[in-house]
């Protein structure tokens, strides 16, 4: 009997480590921009009638601001295009059907597609309007002939074979794709100027500004990714907020003292009404939030035990058990998905399926501690060790993690069994 339930978990307690092992796979983009733009001429002359219907054409990025739903918390870029006949063009690249065959299921296995869209941009602009979002323009300086390569660029990005790209949250998105045409049309001047600047933060920071308003949300996405978000960026890795992209347009100048912002144009602003929340201009941590909050936790779980050990069990085990299926499925995202932020993930080590095991025996065996939960918080003792002596190894920002969890693992963990025997 005790062989078979050895062979039943032994797949488990091995699973964190081969999930830890994991190497990101190769994925096929349907449609990568960068490719494309590095074969078209921006510096082709152009004809007398291309040169006058230029004079007379504007581009612009449009930035709006944060909206309600998870989606749009992040704010949007897109492009217009101002024809001399008086019609404005939207360039979209954040557009995408939830009709779409099995999309549920390819948004687990990051398999998200995005597709680029032009509309109409009056009624486009007047719905992020009265949604009460920002809304920003910046009239781009461009050379006639990259000016003209870029609207062609555009044309042909609506056409089918090209309307289709794999979405990745930080690598390609509305704003990373808006990106890369502005590099292209200045001649890579965007993206050299960008690299050498550093933005002083990492990926997983700067969208905790973004997502921190719903401090649950966040601690769960913030759960599911790994070290691969943890790296210093430069200003061009941070463009994939729309925000920063608006920024860096502002700050950059050609090498020959030309602003690529022609000028901006605010068309509606609401800081001042208080609708939805707002990001911080300078990053700020909430360690100290969660850290407080996990203490309340670990000692409420405590007092109750002292009285009610019973109810100290049942509430654990459900706590348990939402943190076992939060682990199944980082365990899958790791081994299955194309979601690279999720691989090489620390927190499986002590949030794993193995999990189900002391939820079930603290709620139907009348138990007090778990010998799982001790193991899991020794792990979670020594990766805290780790990042305080080796912060250069240990690069997983998990903080926010450990000291929620810790106190309540605590709570149930052997340790805290000995402790009171030792007491009585």
């Amino acid at each position: 009997m005790k062989r078979i339930i050895l062979i039943l978990i032994l797949p488990a307690l091995l699973s964190p480590l081969m999930a830890l092992s994991i190497h990101p796979r190769e994925i096929e983009q349907p449609f990568d921009s960068v490719k494309e733009l590095s074969v078209v001429d921006f510096s082709q002359e152009l004809a007398p009638n291309q040169e006058a219907w230029i004079d007379q054409t504007k581009i612009h990025l449009l930035t709006i601001g944060p909206g309600d739903p998870l989606y749009a918390w992040f704010g949007h870029s897109a492009l217009v295009i101002s024809q001399p006949s008086g019609g404005k063009v939207m360039y979209d690249w954040g557009i995408f059907d939830p009709d779409q065959p099995h999309f549920y299921l390819n948004f687990a296995m990051g398999r998200m597609y995005y597709y680029v869209v032009a509309s109409e941009a009056t009624w486009r602009i007047q719905d992020a309007i009265d949604e009460i979002r920002d809304v920003k323009m910046i009239e781009l300086s461009f050379p006639k002939e990259a000016k003209f390569a870029l609207i062609s660029f555009l044309q042909k990005n609506i056409q089918s074979e090209y309307s289709t790209y794999l979405y990745h949250f930080y690598d390609d998105n509305c704003s990373t794709r808006i990106r890369d045409i502005i590099n292209a049309a200045t001649g890579g001047e965007f993206q050299r100027w960008a690299e050498s600047e550093s933005a002083e933060t990492t990926l997983r920071n700067s969208a905790m500004q973004n997502m921190i308003h719903s401090p649950l949300i966040f601690w769960v996405l913030d759960f599911l990714q790994g070290k691969n978000i943890d790296k210093r960026l430069n200003r061009y890795d941070e463009m994939y907020l729309p925000e920063a992209l608006h920024q860096s347009v502002l700050d950059f100048t050609y090498s020959d003292g030309t602003k690529l912002a022609k000028s901006e144009d605010i068309l509606q602003d609401t800081k001042e009404l208080g609708v939805r929340f707002t990001v911080p201009e300078e990053p700020v941590s909430y360690d100290w939030a969660y850290g407080l909050s996990g203490l309340a936790v670990g000692v409420l779980l405590l007092a109750i035990g002292r009285k009610h050990p019973r109810i100290k069990g049942v509430i654990l085990s459900l706590m348990l058990l939402v943190l076992a299926v939060l682990g199944s499925l980082l365990l899958f995202m790791m081994s299955f998905s194309d979601m690279d932020m999720t691989y090489y993930n620390l927190n499986i080590l002590f949030v794993n399926p193995l999990l189900f095991i002391p939820a079930f025996t603290l709620l139907f065996q009348k138990k007090e501690t778990s010998k799982v939960l001790s193991f899991s918080l020794s792990v979670m003792v020594i990766l805290l060790l780790g990042r305080l002596i080796l912060p250069g190894l240990f690069i997983q920002d998990n903080l926010r993690i450990i000291l929620l969890l810790l106190p309540a693992f605590y709570s149930g963990s052997t340790f805290q069994g000995r402790r009171n025997r030792i007491k009585r």
